[in-house]
């Protein structure tokens, strides 16, 4: 999970300067995600980072299904599959962070790993 974390950052970082900054304790924020989501339509590096971000955090959840087994816990049961897109992305973060205002402030990964597993049904 920290290789994704580092990852994810350098993604980000990649982006030019305008980009938004991460939370105060370093995290990738909602407003980063967003940000890039609304510049990847008209910037291929915005678009490579979006997508190198979303890659993680597909394998983030892949990983973390992993672990909790090796750990011991029961197998995950997911009646459908992983689907994630920029706009199931953004409808995540958009619900999950309905105060834009707090977004500087609000990591974007926590809300689309769990919107993820939610919608795959998991249990």
């Amino acid at each position: 999970m920290r290789t994704f974390s580092l990852l994810a950052l350098v993604a980000l970082s990649i982006a030019p300067a305008w980009a938004a900054p991460t939370t105060s304790t370093g995290r990738i924020s909602v407003t980063q995600v967003m940000e890039m989501v609304q510049r990847a339509r008209n910037d291929a590096t915005a678009r490579n980072t979006v997508v190198a971000y979303l890659a993680g955090v597909g394998e983030t959840a892949g990983l973390m299904a992993a672990e909790a087994v090796a750990r011991g816990a029961t197998p995950l049961r997911c009646t459908s599959s992983f689907d994630l897109s920029e706009d199931v992305a953004v409808s995540a973060l958009s619900a999950g962070a309905p105060d834009t205002a707090s977004w500087a402030e609000t990591p974007a990964t926590p809300i689309i790993l769990a919107d993820l597993f939610a919608r795959a049904g998991c249990r």
